[in-house]
């Protein structure tokens, strides 16, 4: 297309569009190209009359994503064949309207069924945007879903973009499960095809940035998600039609090195689809395909917007800018929780799952119950991730400093009888990362995996490091904790590379490298940092730093974030960010080097792209007993835990104050927004007095759930002691850091309008 000739015809083609219904239809009919209008961004609008004399739409601009083709009505039948192409087409009349331009066609379907079709589009800002309505005229069996998609670039393959999908794709297929969704055996063994349904995304859109700074952007502005128990339970990966469906999936497409973007509605899914749980075993190369029934009057209405941009220098850029586009169109709603009471329930929930034997106290690392079942309890006691013993005795601690009854002074003997166990633990090398209960013997984490993770040392250490310096502010010494300390970095010191890195993991006992990968090395950052404030040794903190600046390298400053979960290892996670996010705080509050301040930025902005910013509804023909996420509980809040699986939980409760502390230093209020979500909406399903839901009671709250399918339901109800930590670790935290404001982050009025 001739950009310049459009420049210079624009005012007469605009005339003639406005007043199209006056002009000659003779003339009409023989125009090839209509100026539509043009993006901020400077891409033009097109539409073009098609060989078969329908219209069609194009995209020019700066860029090579700038560049696009597209047939604006797309329609797929039940009947056709797995690799059948989709029907296409263009529109019959396009009229360029005061917001945009209108598109109208009437084609048949099957056994003398009539597919009529009305599309406004607007142009605004650097966005296109379709709002569709198609309505079906007669009936017939089986059933049909619709689209729309822009065909990007005529030569743009797979490893020529970065692909960003919040909580699932950041960038290339490297750290991704090879059959995950976006994983590189869809374009290897594959056709390149993916869809992904809009319920297992945290915002329902993709975007894809080229390196010459053009990017595309498909999102669903007004999600639904409405679905039934069939498409819920549905692990088979089964062909489903029902007139109830009504979330759509997003399409970025690399099939042969054409590279497409779109939305389907219903909701079909693959070529690479989950079943429910997760990998091995929930990663399928199949279609999970949903329909509606072709019915008289049957209408698909529904809304995408595509962003066309260009100048981002960078894929973490790219997508920063991407998200706060989504999250101020979807402006995801905090919702007040109280706060007191919920810190209230929680911490004496936490208090009164501690277990004392004569071989030690602690908190078993998993505790189950299902309907009148006796509950199960694990019998290890156990640091860091998913265990936090020595995090649950610092917030017990911090509680009794708040409490100065008998009820917080059984905190306190609580809090210290944990701690006094963990001392009995050889730390150099390690012997375990926890005990047994009943035994007193060293356990690991996961047990079938015999090996020691680094994170689990560096989470706990962390906090016990805190509770020492708390202590010691107050005049309460404990020198033998931080010698404990001192003997596990001592050690760890011995084990860091000539690049700056961290084994992931070591065999018990013996200190033999059992996962030499350093990628997981922030996790040891902020350990490392607080353990040089409070003993004044500089050896420490250098290594810190060290590692800190090889995480940096190693892919973070391209937006990759890998290995924090330690039952996940080597793929892209959330964790990954949170934890980084904590170290990089952390060595800035005591270098005040300012580069830290920008990585702890960019770990932040990538760890919230795992935060959900819609409200998932659960099945309403599924029962409130069944199901563990209750209906009608708002799911804003939620996140993904890691690529590969689609199961979310309220981990990132315990960075509220990660947050906040941004706010303060960079002014940026955006994070403040996170706050308040972090704050509240991750409270929504703790059990307290009036909400207990199913629960065994206050204080209370199952580990994980999904969203998509099965909607609405974890792969266990347990508890781990992480999920209580985190809830209470970001309530303490947010008071600590803004005392005077706390209060106002969490009540209505402060939830609705500016705090400061």
């Amino acid at each position: 297309m001739n950009i310049k000739w459009l420049e210079k015809q624009h005012l007469s083609v605009a005339f003639l569009l406005v007043f199209l219904p006056f002009a000659d239809a003779r003339e009409v009919y023989a125009m090839t190209s209509m100026d539509l209008g043009r993006l901020l961004s400077g891409t033009w609008i097109i539409a073009v009359r098609s060989p078969d004399g329908h219209w069609d739409i194009e995209t020019e601009g700066p860029g090579t994503l700038s560049r696009s083709h597209c047939n604006p009505i797309r329609v797929s039948y039940s009947w056709s064949k797995p690799d059948s192409p989709d029907s296409q087409r263009g529109y019959d009349f396009v009229q360029k309207t005061a917001q945009g331009f209108e598109g109208t066609a009437s084609f048949p379907g099957p056994a003398g069924v009539v597919f009529r079709v009305r599309d406004r589009w607007r142009i605004e800002g650097d966005v296109l945007s379709l709002i569709r309505r198609l309505v079906v005229s007669g009936t017939s069996s089986g059933g049909f879903f619709s689209g729309v998609s822009f065909d990007v670039g005529s030569s743009v393959r797979r490893e020529q973009i970065e692909v960003f999908a919040p909580g699932m794709i950041y960038g290339g297929t490297d750290h991704h499960e090879d059959w995950a969704i976006g994983g590189a055996a869809t374009y290897r063994e594959g056709q390149g095809e993916m869809r992904i349904r809009e319920d297992r995304l945290p915002i329902p859109m993709v975007g894809v940035w080229s390196r010459d700074g053009s990017s595309v952007t498909v999102l669903d502005p007004r999600p639904n998600g409405a679905t039934t128990v069939a498409d819920s339970y549905d692990q088979e990966v089964t062909a489903l039609t029902d007139s109830r469906f009504q979330f759509g999936a997003i399409e970025a497409d690399d099939t042969a090195g054409h590279l497409s973007l779109g939305f389907c509605f219903p909701g079909t899914e693959g070529e690479v689809t989950y079943r429910g749980g997760t990998y091995p075993g929930g990663q399928v190369h199949e279609w999970r395909r949903r329909y509606h029934p072709i019915q008289s009057g049957l209408t698909h209405a529904y809304h995408v917007d595509f962003r066309f941009t260009h100048g981002e220098i960078s894929f973490p850029e790219f997508y920063r800018n991407d998200w706060r586009w989504a999250w101020k169109v979807l402006e995801p709603k905090v919702y007040p929780q109280d706060i007191p009471l919920i810190e209230r329930s929680a911490i004496d929930m936490l208090a009164g799952r501690v277990v004392e034997t004569p071989a030690g106290t602690g908190i078993p690392n998993y505790i189950g119950w299902q309907g009148s079942q006796p509950p199960f309890f694990s019998r290890a006691a156990v640091m860091g991730f998913t265990g936090k013993n020595l995090e649950a005795a610092k917030l017990l601690l911090c509680d009794a400093d708040r409490d100065p009854s008998a009820r917080g002074e059984w905190h306190r003997k609580l809090a210290l009888a944990i701690i006094q166990s963990f001392l009995a633990l050889k730390m150099n090398s390690p012997a375990g990362e926890g005990f047994d209960l009943f035994s007193g013997q060293p356990v690991l984490a996961i047990p079938e995996d015999q090996e020691l993770f680094l994170r689990s040392f560096g989470d706990d250490l962390s906090a016990l490091v805190e509770a020492y310096s708390s202590e010691h502010k107050q005049g309460r010494d404990h020198s033998d904790w931080l010698k404990w300390c001192t003997d596990f970095a001592d050690w760890l010191l011995t084990q860091q590379n000539a690049k700056g890195g961290f084994p992931r993991a070591w065999r018990p006992g013996t200190g033999e490298v059992a996962d030499a990968s350093p990628l997981s090395s922030y996790t040891a950052i902020k350990f490392l940092a607080l353990l040089s404030r409070a003993t004044g040794s500089k050896k420490y903190l250098d290594a810190a730093i060290y590692a800190a600046d090889l995480c940096w390298s190693s892919g973070q400053s391209v937006g990759t974030f890998v290995g924090g979960t330690i039952d996940n290892p080597g793929v892209l996670d959330k964790e990954a960010g949170t934890l980084s996010l904590e170290g990089y705080l952390t060595l800035y509050e005591i270098t005040h080097d300012r580069q830290w301040l920008v990585r702890a930025a960019a770990a932040a902005d990538y760890a919230e792209t795992w935060i959900y910013c819609w409200n998932v509804p659960m099945p309403d023909d599924e029962s409130e007993e069944q199901l563990h996420w209750k209906p009608g509980v708002p799911t804003i809040g939620l996140q993904l835990i890691a690529t590969g699986h689609s199961l979310v939980d309220e981990y990132m409760a315990t960075d509220a104050g990660a947050y906040l502390q941004l706010f303060h230093l960079t002014h940026d209020p955006h994070y403040l927004e996170v706050t308040k979500i972090l704050l509240n909406n991750t409270k929504l399903m703790v059990a307290i007095p009036a909400r207990l839901y199913d629960l065994p009671g206050p204080g209370w709250q199952q580990e994980h759930w999904s969203l998509a399918p099965r909607r609405g339901f974890g792969l266990h109800r347990g508890w781990l002691p992480w999920v209580t930590t985190s809830q209470l670790d970001g309530i303490y935290e947010s008071e600590r850091l803004d005392p005077a404001a706390f209060t106002r982050l969490y009540s209505a009025q402060g939830s609705s309008h500016k705090l400061y």
